[in-house]
């Protein structure tokens, strides 16, 4: 019980630092992050709570239910009024992860209103167990438990440190953790990187790079910084330790931002990446959708549709940078085709389109071993989809055909019935593939105008999602019970569409999604909020955690939120 009650007092600290920082003073944005981050998240809290208030929030179902559970007294204190916590309720959220060698660690950073108040809660929250220590000019706290974890603070200012070295294990072709073995910081690295947070300044800040300053400064809710040369770097093993992966991850940095508007969430993009990859994409960009593309698309609601346009040598060049054509060729070679084949066979033109999922009961039956005959009802699932690529040689790509039917018809001897309904054409413009002859025929006469394609044109890429019908179609088809199929319609009744784009111009790439709620005129956080509070309704009462039979995991303020504006 103790050490759960410790434990949240750092939990409190962390994740009250996590949902509210704010900057201290001090380079070009006030954000102390380090040049080398690989991840950084920014969120404008005063922003976030000019839209949703701590008062609103209180009003919600879910949270009178949370705080009547909570038996313990800082916790009550800290959910009715957060900013007894001490922390500044109008400042920003800063997190950051940097890899250091075969190490890396998390920090939380931000501003304090009272420090009096933020070491009172520490103390409150310990019940005596946990000692607030003086290191130099800085106070600090750490990890009852395992030493995992500081807080680091001064009047103004405090930075949390949390060792991060086993991340790495979740990434994607990692060879063991960030790039060999990793061992856990000690309880002083921990409390020098804390110190060496505080005292980043000049070029040691990322703000030094003008394109995180230009992100910053670019007013949002939310901004997010991703170095992936940083992050992935000598992750890679296997195979791609054989090819030239570092060409898709040196210099490879995405900035973005998200704001929360009146009925959408919008989020803006930018993608930048080393010399030869940026020299690639120049030399391959140019292609844009055109109306012509767009009028291959279904003119019904579809649940989802996409077109992208790129020059075709973009393929092979890339393939030819990571240094895997020689394999490429290998593995194309015992088709029968090479990676030219492709290439003058490819029009650089695709769009597809998913216009409906149904599922119906087929009568069946197994016989056992003994003979005897079970019936049940199997599910056989329809897909209403069309795609088209663009044809640059008719020649060329009958021949990959060709090629993916001999290996089709070798490795699956028995037809499939799924198999069996796809339906395709090849003409000299374009090749079409869908669920019936009716979908393909009517993809390759063209002449349509879909209105939910209209913003594709002129973009590289455009995609486009219809959530309500997603959640309309799911519900005619479940056999689930009342309360998964309310969620559906809560669902249903509050997401509308998905719509985004994306371009490349001067080796660089620009994307904006937009997702849209069907009410148009109120807030998107406000909606948010209503939103999880109705699905929360929706829960049936036995499947709801009663946080009263977790009693130490409550204790303190684990389930303490932001301070925010309150009315």
């Amino acid at each position: 019980m103790t050490n759960v009650k410790n434990k949240g007092l750092l939990i409190l600290s962390i994740g009250l630092a996590f949902l509210i920082t704010a900057c201290n003073k001090g380079g070009k944005t006030g954000l102390l992050v380090p040049d080398d981050a690989a991840m950084v998240l920014h969120v404008d809290l005063a922003s976030l709570s000019s839209k949703l208030t701590w008062a609103e929030i209180k009003q919600t179902t879910w949270f009178t239910e949370a705080l009547n559970q909570t038996t313990d007294s800082l916790g009550k204190q800290l959910l009715n009024d957060p900013e007894t916590s001490g922390l500044d309720p109008k400042g920003n959220l800063v997190m950051f992860l940097k890899r250091t060698g075969s190490n890396g660690y998390l920090a939380f950073e931000g501003s304090l209103k009272d420090a009096a108040k933020f070491s009172k809660v520490i103390e409150d929250g310990g019940k005596g167990k946990i000692k607030i220590e003086k290191d130099g000019e800085y106070s600090f706290v750490r990890s009852p438990d395992n030493d995992n974890a500081v807080v680091y603070f001064n009047d103004k200012l405090f930075v949390a440190i949390i060792d991060a070295s086993g991340m790495s294990k979740g990434f994607p072709g990692n060879r063991s953790s960030f790039g060999g073995s990793a061992e856990k910081y000690p309880l002083d690295s921990l409390k020098l990187l804390a110190k060496n947070t505080f005292q980043l300044k000049g070029s040691k800040l990322l703000d030094s790079d003008k394109r995180f300053a230009d992100l910053i400064s670019d007013k949002a809710d939310m901004h997010a910084w991703v170095n992936s040369g940083n992050l992935y770097s000598g992750l890679a093993g296997g195979i791609m330790a054989m090819m030239k992966f570092n060409a898709l991850l040196d210099g490879a940095i995405t900035a973005g931002k998200a704001n929360f508007d009146n009925g959408k969430i919008t989020a803006d993009f930018k993608s930048y990446y080393g010399k030869e990859m940026t020299d690639l994409l120049k030399k391959n960009s140019g292609s844009s959708i055109t109306d012509e593309t767009i009028s291959h698309l279904p003119e019904q609601d579809v649940l989802a549709a996409f077109s992208m346009s790129y020059a075709p040598s973009y393929i092979k060049d890339l393939i030819k940078l990571l240094g895997f054509d020689g394999i490429a060729n290998a593995g194309l070679a015992q088709l029968g085709i090479t990676i030219d084949d492709f290439t003058k066979a490819n029009g650089g033109t695709q769009s597809f389109a998913l216009t409906d999922v149904t599922i119906t009961g087929k009568p069946t039956s197994i016989t056992l071993d003994n003979g005897e005959t079970i019936p049940y009802e199997k599910d056989d699932t329809r897909f209403d989809f069309v795609f088209g690529s663009s044809v640059g040689d008719k020649s060329s790509f009958q021949k990959l055909i060709d090629a993916f039917k001999k290996t089709i018809d070798k490795e699956m001897p028995v037809k499939d019935s799924a198999l069996e309904r796809i339906k395709s054409k090849l003409t000299d413009k374009w090749f079409a593939i869908g669920g019936s002859d009716a979908e393909v025929d009517a993809f390759l006469a063209g002449g349509k105008k879909p209105a939910y394609a209209r913003s594709f044109a002129g973009h590289s890429m455009g995609g486009f999602v219809n959530l309500q019908k997603i959640f309309t179609t799911t519900m005619a088809n479940s056999k689930k019970d009342t309360a998964y199929k309310k969620n559906l319609e809560v669902s249903a009744n509050f997401w509308r569409t998905i719509t985004m784009h994306s371009d490349i111009k001067g080796g660089e790439a620009i994307s904006k999604v937009e997702i849209n709620l069907a009410d148009t005129q109120t807030n998107a956080l406000k909606q948010l909020n209503q939103y999880i509070d109705k699905m929360y309704q929706a829960i049936p009462k036995k499947e709801v955690i009663d946080v009263g039979e977790t009693a130490p995991i409550v204790d303190t303020a684990v389930l303490a939120a932001p301070p925010a504006s309150v009315n």
